[in-house]
């Protein structure tokens, strides 16, 4: 290349894209026809000038860079540092695609001869394969990947699709764990094929995500999760010694640890998932990541590469949380103060995804000691508002929103939305715009919401919301989606419902329908008892909680088939709460292995014996539960009726003088108990023995049945 060319490609002035392409192709027009012998100089000014070629990339001189490519592919190693040049040109180029120039960069790389040659090479590369070589494969790779990133209409092309699989294979193979375990701790560097197999291809494969992510996913999860875990296993006695290198490798090795990972891939591979999770828990505590990752991350890629590996690790962890035996292991860990100084890192995605892990495994007993409760919400509500803006974030919007279903059975967090009142809003958007998914998000926000109400400043809020009330009227009598009707119906019970009626059941069954196996039958077996039995087989919808308010008040008792499913449905709280305030004689049976109540749950079921039907046989368990509601159809006198504090006043009026004293210090008493402040037992039982001395008119009053000492406290 004449120098003449060279110094006017250097001289040229970038400011003025229109100018800026006029000349270059003046320029470009006194060079050879062919330019081939050229074309080293040619690249080699165009990477050094850091010339913006993306505004000219429809030139001829591209074209031929592209099908020079494929010419060298077949040619001796002597050709491979100019493949190498090209692939790091168009690997630039990549950095500035959009939306304006997408089509262009299509039309340049959309050829399905480049890309049969990078599967062939693919299929043949290895340790010994030439430098450049190597490195060029990896540049084009990775042009492929950033001008498809976050387009899978793109993505789905079928000349571009056929790329991913072989890139899985490269990936999948022994050289993989090869490759990683010759890294040392302390290696600084890594070699050009230890960063094609252990970054660039899994960077490739964990940013594609078009229809075929799932057969993607479950490819690469074969080998991925069970290598992962011997090669976690070599490294982390070394943690606090690793170098870059290794936290780089690390990074996309957890992070398709991720990939694999969602809800089918972590119970067909629950055992690796188990395993693994051990390890990348470790990762979590390293005390040299914690460190880089609390200093400026703008400070060297060491800090970077360490921020990043704990903010996939944190991720991987909550992806975990999907799978009920890895969540109640995370629970059984008290991994609190792990996650607790998660939420103070620098990146702020790792904050998130540590809040997103609390919300599963924090109990409400977690949520009143933590004084930053107010935190927990700004963060969800922030991330609400991105998630809801961003059309790219829409699977990112529906964990949102599963977090908050259970972060909302927590009364801390109901009381700071109803502080934070642009939550509500935002819940509201989601439960109401028609560019939501009426099942995924809609009804999700709506069940949170219906949570939310059992804090009186949201219920007031939401009274005052004319529209939003509206929008549930309307939605109750046309909308064609039962489950939509369903929960419409239910926050406007708890917005204006509640009436009183008489007896008719002698139970009713308050369950959660993913829990219906146990619980029907338990019904067929009351029926054929002959018990009077009220329950919803069908689910119902419409003025279901209408129906279900009159069930509680027309029967005797209830009982609470606790569960995780129970304790996270709005319905199912809904109903509990108001048998309790009803003091409706509570049966509490457990109906999951191992559930353990807590908040709204423990606090209504923690003075009361459970009937556990996953530790008895069936008859056993049954048989205790008919001995309960016999119990209480015996009469008020040996019943086991709750009084809840908030409703003494309703209790029948005691019209002996003598025992007036009494009644006004046993609503002094039940004060104290709702500051949590003691219990009064002792008091409860010489009450009982002196009503049962006193004739009262008309009618006996209630006992409180003395074998179950402790009632519940407001903590």
């Amino acid at each position: 290349m004449s120098s003449t060319l060279s110094m006017a490609l250097r001289g040229l002035d970038h400011g003025d894209k229109k100018i800026l392409r006029t000349r270059f192709i003046a320029i470009m027009s006194k060079a050879t026809p062919d330019y081939n012998e050229n074309l080293h100089e040619i690249v080699d000014v165009l990477i050094e000038t850091n010339f913006p070629c993306v505004h000219v990339i429809d030139h001829p001189i591209f074209i031929l860079m592209r099908n020079t490519l494929v010419d060298i592919f077949q040619k001796p190693a002597d050709e491979f540092h100019l493949l190498y040049r090209i692939g790091e040109l168009f690997s630039r180029m990549a950095d500035y695609v959009d939306d304006k120039n997408i089509h262009l960069f299509q039309q340049l790389f959309t050829d399905a001869t480049i890309i049969q040659c990078l599967i062939r090479e693919l299929s043949s590369v290895s340790l010994t394969s030439h430098d450049s070589l190597i490195s060029g494969i990896g540049h084009l790779i990775d042009t492929y990947r950033k001008f498809q990133r976050f387009r899978p209409d793109i993505q789905d092309n079928v000349i571009l699709s056929s790329l991913i699989m072989p890139i899985v294979n490269f990936v999948k193979s022994a050289e993989y764990k090869t490759s990683f375990l010759r890294l040392s701790a302390k290696q600084d560097e890594i070699t050009s094929f230890q960063k094609l197999i252990l970054v660039t291809c899994p960077k490739y494969i964990v940013s594609f995500w078009c229809k075929r992510q799932p057969d993607v996913a479950r490819a690469a999860a074969e080998e991925t999760l069970s290598r992962s875990s011997d090669i976690l296993k070599y490294f982390l006695p070394t943690i606090d010694g690793w170098k870059e290198s290794v936290i780089w490798c690390m990074f996309y090795m957890v992070w398709l640890c991720q990939y694999s990972s969602d809800d089918c891939l972590l119970v067909d591979y629950s055992v690796q998932h188990t395993k693994l999770l051990d390890y990348v828990l470790k990762i979590v505590q390293g005390k040299k990541l914690l460190y880089l990752e609390s200093q400026d991350p703008t400070s060297g890629n060491l800090q970077k590469r360490a921020s990043e590996l704990l903010c996939y690790a944190t991720l991987y962890i909550y992806a975990t949380t999907f799978l009920p035996e890895l969540c109640q292991k995370l629970k059984e860990y008290n991994i609190t103060s792990i996650l607790l100084r998660l939420t103070k890192a620098n990146y702020s995605k790792t904050q998130f995804h540590a809040y997103r892990i609390l919300a599963v495994v924090l109990s409400s007993d977690d949520i009143k000691q933590l004084a930053n409760a107010a935190q927990i919400t700004t963060v969800f509500i922030f991330y609400l508002k991105e998630s809801i803006n961003l059309t790219s974030t829409r699977s990112r919007l529906m964990n949102l929103l599963l977090n908050l279903k259970n972060l909302s059975q927590h009364d801390e967090i109901k009381a700071e939305f109803g502080r934070q009142v642009e939550g509500l809003s935002l819940l509201i958007q989601c439960a109401t715009e028609s560019q939501f998914d009426p099942e995924k998000v809609q009804l999700c926000a709506l069940e949170i919401i219906m949570s939310l109400t059992f804090n009186n400043e949201v219920e007031a809020w939401l009274r005052q919301n004319n529209i939003f009330v509206q929008y549930l009227q309307t939605l109750t009598s046309t909308s064609n989606a039962p489950y939509l009707q369903k929960v419409a119906g239910g926050i406007l019970w708890r917005l204006y419902g509640k009436t009183e009626h008489e007896f008719q059941y002698d139970v009713m069954i308050s369950y959660c329908h993913k829990d219906k196996h146990i619980c029907h039958r338990i019904h067929e077996a009351l029926n054929a008892d002959k018990f009077r039995v009220w329950i919803d087989r069908e689910e119902m919808h419409g003025s279901m909680m209408e129906v279900m308010a009159d069930a509680i008040k027309q029967s005797r008792c209830v009982l609470i088939c606790m569960s995780d499913n129970y304790y996270l449905s709005p319905y199912c709280q809904a109903e509990a709460k108001y048998a309790f305030e009803k003091r409706r004689c509570l049966i509490p049976i457990r109906v999951q292995s191992g559930y353990k109540a807590d908040g709204w749950l423990a606090f209504i079921t923690t003075c009361l014996k459970y009937v556990d039907f996953t530790k008895m046989d069936f008859d056993t368990a049954y048989t205790q539960v008919v001995s309960e509601i016999r119990h209480s159809k015996a009469g008020w006198k040996n019943s086991s009726v709750i009084l809840s504090p908030s409703k003494m006043s309703e209790a029948p009026a005691m019209r002996e003088g003598g025992l007036e004293s009494t009644v006004a210090s046993l609503q002094k008493r039940v004060e104290l108990i709702d500051s949590g402040i003691e219990r009064i037992h002792d008091s409860l039982n010489w009450i009982m023995k002196a009503m049962a001395r006193v004739k009262m008119a008309n009618e006996d009053p209630p006992l409180i049945e003395h074998k179950q000492t402790t009632l519940p406290s407001k903590q």
